[in-house]
């Protein structure tokens, strides 16, 4: 068992082999760039174990994606395989893993092993990126699940499974088909401590304890007190920010403690809160905190004191001896509340949601009954620390949400949703929320800051985004990293929004270009007809003497259709002179003849022969060192049948596949046996 737990230790430095700094680094860590507290909690847990760390510029980097071949080699040594890597260094089971690549003992042992795959067409791929499904998948069966056990489709499968098991708890992982970052890795190491086995012989076993406090830590003589009891470390550092946490001990078989795992909350965050009562003012924070030093987030971003405003809310992260300063006000209809109104633990507002009331929020709360309008003051995770009179008082409401392609209103609370409601009437918009006695209230918000978004450089019309900016695509949220690297035209921007600090931190795209940009298959239609023509000097005879007065000449006149999965164009005259079955990019008017042109034309770039294995889940394709976006509703044509199909039928159509692009985006999906 322990040397299981060491070579599962080497797994998880597997997140650390691209860091520069040393393992086992004495000082505490506190990265710039980890705001989140879930993710804090995850790296400093790791931390102790003297295996992780961040980069030497005080960044971890977390939205950084692993590739197959980094992943697998976590997978390996967490299955206590690092004896046997000898005999599998010199044979290939994939075509493009040579027994030179740094990882072909690895990627060769876990395919011998049965807990990776390769491709239909034979390869393993192993700088694409790992996907969540496939990461999810590999750690599920170290915990004793099987595939026959799963049912279902993959990897939706075991998706639904992780979820229930305690595996996917805080990891923000949404989609299986999206690269996995370091943070989303780091949180779900963090979780197999706790996660429910399955039927079959489990890879990970540790001793969790109850429930007690972190009150010391002697790097020195590599002793760490938890609960009034002293243990060895198995990997001994100098301090951790985790001391005053409530949390539990993981043992390993010796004995020895492998880390703490701090429990503050679903968040990490404690349930103490402070309302700043002036701007600027710092009152109260040091007695949240427990100390005069901290660093400040406000909505995600790093802050300082002179950033805070009155009617901010500040709670503690400890993971990260963080202040986080949430600024969400909503005012809403005061509905109901349980179980009294001069103390409640819960109240239901806008239009019926339930909200948590922390023990902080209690004596303002009082003070207001059912049946007022007021205004809520919320933590960065939705709960409520404070609340206001709305007719008397400064605090104004300013909440606003993202409305899900499902219709789903997310409410924006620092850097993080929380679901409100449902509209689907506003769709991929973005609204600001208020509610009255008849219920929840919304008002399309558009504009903002403008320009191209440019996730390479990090801006947005030349504007820095935030390190937490939070970006939808019609609806859906997704990474930065899944967008083409070259650019978001100023076109799809719908709304962008600064932060306090001037910083981009919310970012609205919209799935089309202009209003009436057309995008499909041109249906070429070509008539030739004689037309009569005078020779000069002759233009008023009578008669028509061919050869001689005249000569008849044949001309051919053309018309474009533009066909698309839904409607088709045309035909339209024009001398736009194209291959039948082209596909193109076009704008079309009504002339004020009443008849239809076009007012820009041009055939996309094409990307031929495009393999499965190029495709992120289905919102993006890399291809020739480039990232494309895919929207969710690309077209898709077969060009065996003549008809228009679903991306997940083109992709399961097989053969061969090719990608038209305007803008840096997928329009049209092409296939053909």
């Amino acid at each position: 068992m322990k040397k299981r737990i060491l070579t599962w230790l080497l797994a998880i430095s597997m997140l650390g082999s691209l860091l520069t700094v040393p393992a086992g680094a004495a000082a505490v860590t506190k990265f710039s760039d980890v705001s989140d507290s879930y993710t804090a909690t995850a790296v400093e847990a790791l931390r102790l174990m003297g295996v992780l760390d961040g980069y030497g510029d005080g960044t971890f980097r977390p939205d950084t994606v692993l590739n197959r071949a980094q992943f697998c080699k976590m997978a390996v040594y967490a299955m206590d395989g690092s004896g046997e890597l000898g005999r599998y260094s010199t044979v290939t089971i994939f075509p493009d893993v040579k027994p030179s690549h740094w990882a072909s003992a690895y990627i060769n042992m876990a395919s011998k092993k049965g807990i990776i795959s390769g491709f239909a067409d034979g390869k393993f791929k192993p700088s694409q990126t790992v996907t969540a499904g496939q990461a999810v998948t590999i750690l599920m069966r170290g915990l004793g699940y099987k595939d026959e056990d799963m049912g279902g489709v993959w990897p939706q499968s075991y998706m639904a499974e992780a979820q229930t098991n305690g595996l996917l708890k805080s990891t923000g992982i949404t989609s299986a088909y999206a690269g996995l970052t370091r943070a989303q890795a780091a949180r779900l190491f963090l979780n197999l401590f706790e996660a429910k086995h399955g039927k079959g012989d489990a890879l990970f076993s540790y001793k969790v304890g109850e429930e007690v406090y972190l009150t010391a830590v002697d790097g020195g003589k590599g002793t760490m007190t938890a609960g009034g009891k002293s243990y060895t470390m198995a990997h001994p550092v100098a301090s951790t920010s985790l001391i005053g946490s409530k949390g539990k001990a993981v043992l390993n078989s010796a004995g020895e403690i492998l880390t703490f795992l701090p429990i503050t909350g679903s968040n990490g965050v404690s349930n103490a809160a402070v309302i700043i009562s002036a701007n600027g003012s710092v009152a109260g924070l040091d007695s949240l905190a427990g100390s005069t030093s901290y660093n400040i987030y406000k909505n995600g971003s790093p802050a300082t004191a002179a950033d805070l405003k009155r009617y901010d809310v500040a709670t503690y992260a400890s993971a990260t001896n963080s202040i986080i300063i949430s600024d969400t006000r909503v005012s809403t209809y005061y509905e109901d509340c349980k179980p009294s109104p001069s103390n409640p633990a819960t109240i239901t507002v806008l239009g019926g949601k339930e909200l948590n009331v922390l023990p902080t929020a209690a004596d303002s709360l009082s003070k207001l009954k059912p049946g007022k309008q007021i205004v809520l003051l919320l933590t960065a995770d939705g709960q409520v620390a404070g609340a206001e009179d709305a007719n008397n008082t400064g605090a104004r409401g300013n909440a606003m949400a993202v409305v899900s392609e499902k219709g789903d209103v997310q409410l924006v609370c620092g850097g993080a949703l929380l679901n409100i409601g449902t509209a689907s009437e506003y769709a991929g918009q973005v609204v600001s929320v208020y509610a009255d006695k008849s219920g929840l209230k919304l008002n399309k918000i558009s504009g903002g800051v403008g320009g191209d978004l440019l996730p390479k450089e990090g801006t947005l019309g030349g504007r820095k985004l935030a390190d937490n900016v939070m970006l939808f695509d019609g609806g859906r949220q997704i990474a930065l990293s899944e967008l083409s690297q070259t650019g978001v035209n100023s076109g799809r921007v719908s709304y962008a929004r600064t932060n306090w600090a001037g910083q981009v931190d919310l970012i609205v795209l919209n799935n089309g270009l202009e209003a009436d940009m057309i995008f499909g298959r041109a249906v070429v239609n070509s008539s030739t007809s004689k037309v009569w023509v005078w020779y000069p000097g002759h233009e008023n005879d009578k008669e028509q003497q061919e050869g001689v007065n005249g000569s008849y000449k044949e001309t051919t006149s053309q018309t474009i259709s533009i066909e698309t999965a839904n409607k088709t164009y045309g035909p339209i005259n024009s001398g736009n002179h194209i291959s039948n079955g082209t596909f193109v990019a076009v704008s079309i008017k009504t002339s004020s003849q009443g008849n239809l042109m076009f007012t820009s034309f041009a055939a996309m770039s094409k990307l031929s022969n495009v393999s499965s294995g190029a495709w992120i889940g289905k919102t993006a394709v890399n291809f020739g060192s480039r990232t494309y976006e895919v929207p969710s509703n690309v077209q898709c044509y077969n060009d065996d049948t003549g008809k228009w199909m679903t991306l997940d039928d083109a992709k399961a159509y097989g053969g061969t596949m090719n990608l038209y692009v305007y803008d840096g985006v997928v329009r049209i999906v092409e296939v053909k046996a």
